[in-house]
Formats: structure tokens, C-alpha cells, sequence
């Protein structure tokens, strides 16, 4: 049986619905759906210039806004409105994720967008922080923010909150690592969701089936993130770009690879916000230029599992041991997927030799 506390997290993995919202937060979601509609490249009344949508932008939220939140700062309120919508506009990360405005369903990056303004509103800056990470590319990051923070407060004074949910994580200190674990048992809930998260996917890969699709099924959508979309991001990477083969453990296995502990590595230090040693990390396989682009997936995975109440501990690894504890199967029981299938498009490696030398998973 479900505790209460699953039930809600199983319920936070399901799109809302705007018609259950409260008003502060239908307020939001509309004048966002409009506002980037208004800025879109097919949208013939803003053709041309960029005063042209402001204008048109205006004269839609305007008077609702007006309504809303009064008339004393209903041009910073539209400023601020304006100067967000840009930042999603030029530099989203999910610009595929905006809704179209009759859609009854909120989209992750809505939840992320309402989550930072009511962070800002209750004082947690670090959380608000870390969202607008999630949310735009680092060029737009602090104007973002600054454009949140303007926003939350001008609702605020109007009396307008968007609602603040008490069991969010709150922002994560360095704590004392605790012994690497020795495999599958060792795991907290938090961890085995990930590393099954990770199987998932590369077993969907190697079965010609949808690996984003696969997540999905396992990660829902969180309300304020989306795991399964930064997991997904970090594996294509690696796909692409690994320096050696990375052991992946198939789907009951119970043991853990020395890789999927290092994926739990990075994914707990940049959910105490230290990317450093989560670099390091992830730098076991990718090399620098893939390592850059992963990061900010990392960071949205860590983010994301956070926001949904997965907190992965800090663990004391010891990757020796975990190594030398993985025996490798009989031949019957191991299949060895070559770079052909995973690391290199098949078409450039079809000589054995050459597949043989490339990276690639390993799944026993």
C-alpha cells in the first residue's frame, strides 16, 4: 500500500490542470502563454519589430494585469513580464515545451516559472536561483532572475501568492558523506530510482524503442522539471562522445557499476550546489567539450529530482572496490554492446575491428 507521502509524490509527477490553479497562478500562466505567443516568429501582428510585440503584448495583458495587481506598478509589472518572456524567448532551455494558450494542462516549464516566483515570494533566493538555471541558458540567467524577483514582489504587494508548497526541498548544505554503498540493497529509494532511470534508458536504446519515452513512463513529468528530459539529454551525450566503454548494470542486476555510482555522484554534489566535484564525475568518460553541455543537464536532473523530493545522499565512494567486486559473468549471461549500437552512428564502424576499439556501454 501507498503512503500518503508516495501518493503525493506520485501525484506531483502529473501534469496540473489550469482550471485547478489558484488565481495568482492563472494570472501567471496566462499573460506567459500569450506574452510568448506574442513573440513568436509566425505571429503577423508583431512582424518586424520587437516595439510592435511589447505593444501588442501590452495591449492584451494590460488591463488584466490592471485587475489584478493594481494600477501603481502596472508598468514594472509589464516590464518585468516582458523582460522574462524574452529571456524563455531567446535563451529556454525547452523551447518546445511552450504551451499553446487554450491548453488545459501546465507544462513543466510553466511549474518552474510559478515554483520561482513563489520562491522569491517566501525568501528562498537559492531555490529561485536554481530554477531560473533550469529555465534559461546562462547568458540570460541573472536578468531572468532579476525579472522574477521584480514580478514576485509587485504580486506580492497586490496581495497576489502564488501558492508555496511546504514539503519542497529546501536548499542543501555540504553535509557529512556517509560509506559508498556495495550495491543495489546499499541504495536509498532516491538513488535506485536514478540508476533504474539509467538502465531503463540504455535497455530502451539497445531495443530500438524510445529512451525518452521509456524515462517518462518511469520519471512522470514533475510538476517543476522535467528528470526524465535532462537524464535523456546526459545519455545522448555520452552516446556521442564517450572516451571509453561505461558500465551500465541490466535492469535487475543487483549489483552497481563503478559509472552508475559516479552518475549518483554528480547528480548529490550539484544538488548541494558544488559542480566541481560533480565534474569530476561525469569527466571519467566525456571529455571536455560534451562535458560542458552535460553539466547543465546534471543540473536540471539534480534540480528535478530535488523539486520531486529525491534527495541523493553524499557517499564516500570507494569506485576500487566496486570494481573489483564486479565479476564478469559467463558468456551466456553477459552481452557486451559494441560502439556500433550506442557510441557511433553504425554506419561509420561496420569493420568488427574498429567497432571493437570505440566506446561503448557494457550491460551485464
Amino acid at each position: 500500500m501507498l503512503t500518503s507521502h508516495a501518493l503525493r509524490a506520485k501525484a506531483a509527477r502529473k501534469p496540473r490542470v489550469v482550471a485547478n490553479l489558484a488565481f495568482p497562478e492563472i494570472i501567471i500562466v496566462w499573460a506567459l502563454r500569450h506574452s510568448l505567443a506574442a513573440t513568436a516568429p509566425g505571429n503577423s501582428a508583431v512582424k518586424g519589430s520587437g516595439h510592435c510585440a511589447d505593444k501588442h503584448r501590452e495591449a492584451r495583458i494590460a488591463p488584466e494585469f490592471s485587475r489584478a495587481l493594481g494600477l501603481a506598478r502596472l508598468e514594472e509589472s509589464l516590464a518585468a513580464l516582458a523582460s522574462l518572456t524574452r529571456s524563455l524567448s531567446w535563451a529556454g532551455r525547452l523551447p518546445q515545451a511552450t504551451a499553446a494558450i487554450n491548453d488545459d494542462r501546465v507544462t513543466a516549464r510553466e511549474e518552474a516559472v510559478l515554483a520561482a516566483l513563489s520562491a522569491f515570494q517566501h525568501g528562498e533566493t537559492a531555490l529561485a536561483q536554481r530554477l531560473s538555471e533550469w529555465l534559461v541558458q546562462r547568458s540570460e540567467q541573472r536578468r531572468f532572475a532579476s525579472a522574477a524577483r521584480q514580478l514576485a514582489e509587485i504580486m506580492a504587494e497586490a496581495g497576489q501568492f502564488i501558492p508555496h508548497d511546504p514539503t519542497r526541498p529546501q536548499p542543501l548544505g555540504r553535509q557529512s558523506e556517509i560509506a559508498g554503498a556495495k550495491d543495489w540493497q546499499g541504495l536509498t529509494a532516491s538513488e535506485r530510482h536514478l540508476v533504474s532511470g539509467l538502465r531503463l534508458w540504455v535497455d530502451a536504446f539497445k531495443s530500438d524503442e524510445d529512451p525518452l519515452g521509456s524515462l517518462r513512463g518511469l520519471f512522470g513529468r514533475s510538476g517543476a522539471a522535467d528528470p526524465a528530459l535532462s537524464l535523456h539529454t546526459i545519455l545522448h551525450n555520452t552516446t556521442l562522445s564517450a572516451l571509453r566503454s561505461i558500465d551500465v548494470r541490466c535492469r535487475k542486476c543487483p549489483g552497481l557499476s563503478p559509472d552508475e555510482a559516479r552518475l549518483l555522484d554528480c547528480v548529490a554534489w550539484l544538488q548541494r550546489e558544488m559542480p566541481e566535484p560533480a565534474t569530476a564525475a561525469l569527466a571519467a568518460w566525456l571529455p571536455p567539450a560534451a562535458l560542458r553541455l552535460s553539466l547543465d543537464a546534471a543540473r536540471g536532473l539534480a534540480s528535478g529530482l530535488m523539486l520531486d523530493g529525491q534527495i541523493l545522499p553524499l557517499r564516500d565512494w570507494d569506485y576500487a572496490a566496486l570494481e573489483s567486486a564486479a565479476h564478469p559473468p559467463t558468456t551466456s549471461d553477459r552481452v557486451r554492446y559494441m560502439a556500433s549500437d550506442i557510441v557511433v552512428d553504425l554506419g561509420e564502424h561496420r569493420d568488427p575491428a574498429k567497432r571493437q576499439a570505440a566506446a561503448s556501454p557494457t550491460l551485464h
